[in-house]
């Protein structure tokens, strides 16, 4: 039987990451910290169940280069990959002697960032996509590149819902967008990290592999 995927594994730790917002956001409309709010954090079913759902299907709105482009403010060559000579060199745990014999035409490809991504994805990402380490900072990064993608869309709507049905909503305020302005450029921050260190990993990994075989 298959094992779930990364994203999959993901849906928890995304729902707490929602339900932290909404908190937030209750406590910004209400100017106190209720602790009773965060008794959905401990409830397996009903509300947190509903969240899970709606957190799983928001996070699959937005189209996966869009949610990278958001991530790593690039409209071309996006991914962290494609970059990934440059991310190698500052990174202390590679050998850089050894990793230039395992990259073809280092200098020529180190100039083409449009081919770096599928060179690293062939010769470094996939021959050990299941390692650990590898896999590890691949999950965070799939979990803050779609909390930032859930965010914006939930701040959208929020905005939206505000301006079409203000009179429902007159106990939220638009102060509640920075809620998730906030937590949007923090996972944004959060998301980059972990890709560039999911890319960096994956060929320090690689690396010892080949020489430890």
């Amino acid at each position: 039987m298959a094992g779930l995927s990364l994203k999959a594994k993901n849906i928890a730790p995304l729902s707490v990451l929602v339900v932290i917002q909404l908190v937030a956001i209750a406590m910004v409309n209400r100017h106190t910290f209720d602790t009773s709010l965060l008794d959905i954090l401990k409830d397996t079913g009903g509300a947190m169940l509903v969240i899970s759902v709606l957190a799983g299907w928001l996070s699959h709105l937005m189209p996966a280069d869009l949610k990278n482009a958001l991530v790593f403010l690039r409209w071309r060559n996006v991914l962290p990959g494609h970059r990934f000579i440059q991310l190698a060199e500052k990174d202390t745990r590679i050998d850089i002697d050894l990793f230039k014999t395992r990259v073809v035409d280092y200098e020529s490809l180190k100039s083409d960032n449009k081919s770096q991504n599928s060179y690293w994805y062939r010769e470094f990402y996939r021959p050990v996509t299941n390692q650990d380490e590898v896999a590890t900072t691949h999950k965070s990064y799939l979990l803050y590149r779609d909390a930032a993608a859930v965010s914006l869309i939930s701040a959208v709507i929020l905005v939206l819902t505000k301006l079409l049905v203000d009179i429902q909503m007159a106990q939220i305020g638009f102060d509640s967008v920075w809620v998730f302005g906030i937590a949007i450029i923090g996972f944004i921050v959060a998301a980059r990290n972990a890709g560039q260190r999911m890319v960096t990993t994956a060929i320090a990994v690689s690396l010892t592999t080949i020489v430890t075989e």
